[in-house]
């Protein structure tokens, strides 16, 4: 049996995506004339602020994250390895579609429900997958826009990819046929 490129291409994906961020939150302002940024990143497994070339990793109770990356370790897996294996590839395809969507689902809603927990601070609004705005804070007027970004979006990618490559038929490997019996001589 040919490898499944597809799926192999899906499980890749699905690994890419651990290296990008999933959800950025960027807050702008000019201080003095000076403008500046902080952007928080986070991934399934830490959260990182970078403000004035400074970045810093920061403590979170990332529960969520850590079942989103096993989910989307598995899912990647399986989708690679039911590209190359020929008994039960389809379902193996699946399983890893499944998986990687319920990873970015578990990483939505584990996200939502630790935003919504965060003591509100005087001023910011409360902030959730998606939002943006601007507060004033002791006469500093800062924007900010929070998004689930590349890494989320990639494993959703991945998981379409996988379910597409399930769909597909497996091609059976050529067979040259055999060569010709030699000639009889007299």
């Amino acid at each position: 049996m040919k490898p499944n490129y597809i799926g192999i291409v899906g499980g890749i994906l699905a690994f890419i995506s651990l290296a990008l961020p999933w959800w950025t939150m960027t807050m702008s302002s000019s201080l003095m004339g000076v403008a500046y940024s902080i952007d928080v990143s986070m991934y399934p497994y830490q959260a990182k602020a970078s403000a004035m070339g400074m970045s810093m990793t920061f403590t979170m109770d990332l529960w969520f994250g850590w079942v989103a990356l096993a989910l989307v370790v598995l899912g990647g897996l399986l989708g690679i390895v039911g590209s190359v294996k020929s008994d039960k590839a389809r379902m193996m395809l699946v399983v890893g579609g499944v998986l990687a969507l319920l990873s970015i689902v578990v990483f939505a809603l584990g996200l939502q429900i630790e935003l919504s927990k965060a003591p509100p601070v005087s001023g910011f609004p409360a902030v959730g997958l998606f939002s943006s705005g601007s507060y004033s804070y002791e006469g500093t007027s800062m924007d900010y826009s929070t998004y689930l970004s590349f890494g989320f979006w990639l494993v959703l990618v991945a998981a379409v990819v996988m379910f597409v490559a399930s769909r597909r038929k497996p091609v059976e490997a050529v067979v040259p046929p055999p060569p010709p019996p030699p000639l009889a001589t007299q």
